[in-house]
């Protein structure tokens, strides 16, 4: 595998691991430990520690090192919002065309209602996100795609913690069900309700849920942590 696979998969595997928790925020990132964890060299970690970084997954503190970029309150509202945003946006964008196809849409549901319970966290969070992401896709405009894309890492690790709450996908996938149905019967501005409603419900619960305030405040109490144990 030359470099450029080799960061490529070092990139995937960090971001999983960030994604689903296993590297929980505000952990320090030790390229020693990763690179031989890995099996690969420092030069292409540090690549994908820069590119995750764009990512903003992780974050680098001068003459401290690099770190899982910190989670909270704030940041997880802001994600939502801007989300919805989008994802209301490609509604809006729908209502203008003549008979779009939702049968991607449509696929991406019956995918996720048919492995419901079946798949790992990281799996079920694809599984579960790609109705979302179809949605932006069939609205057909590439700069709200490429907004949405933008989104996916930083929203994927309140997504895996939302969908990891008991009876979560359940009722996410009822949802889902409920907005295309309006959307397919041409029930626009119903559909932006419901989907405003499932947004604003799953931001609830990630409040409710959350063990940490802010960002910072994670930080502080990694810090202490680390400092207990050596």
């Amino acid at each position: 595998m030359d470099i450029i696979g080799v960061t490529e998969s070092a990139v995937r595997r960090i971001r999983e691991e960030i994604i689903t928790g296993r590297l929980a925020p505000t952990t320090r990132l030790h390229e020693t430990d990763i690179s031989e964890r890995f099996g690969i060299s420092r030069p292409p970690l540090r690549e994908a520690f820069r590119l995750l970084g764009n990512e903003k997954l992780v974050e680098f503190v001068p003459r401290r090192g690099t770190f899982v970029a910190g989670m909270s309150l704030e940041d997880g509202d802001q994600i939502y919002r801007v989300r919805q945003m989008l994802e209301c946006t490609a509604i809006d964008i729908l209502s203008q065309q003549d008979a779009p196809s939702f049968e991607p849409l449509r696929g991406a549901l019956t995918e996720a209602q048919e492995l419901s319970g079946k798949l790992s966290v990281i799996d079920n969070f694809y599984v579960m996100s790609r109705f979302h992401v179809r949605l932006i896709e069939t609205a057909g405009n590439c700069w709200l795609m490429s907004c949405h894309q933008n989104l996916q890492s930083c929203l994927a690790r309140y997504q895996v913690m939302y969908l990891n709450m008991p009876g979560s996908t359940p009722r996410s996938l009822d949802e889902h069900v409920t907005i295309l149905s309006c959307l397919e019967n041409g029930r626009h501005a119903e559909a932006k309700q419901h989907l405003t409603a499932h947004l604003e419900r799953t931001r609830q619960c990630l409040r409710d849920a959350m063990p940490f305030g802010s960002a910072e405040a994670g930080r502080r109490e990694n810090k202490r942590r680390e400092g207990s144990q050596g």
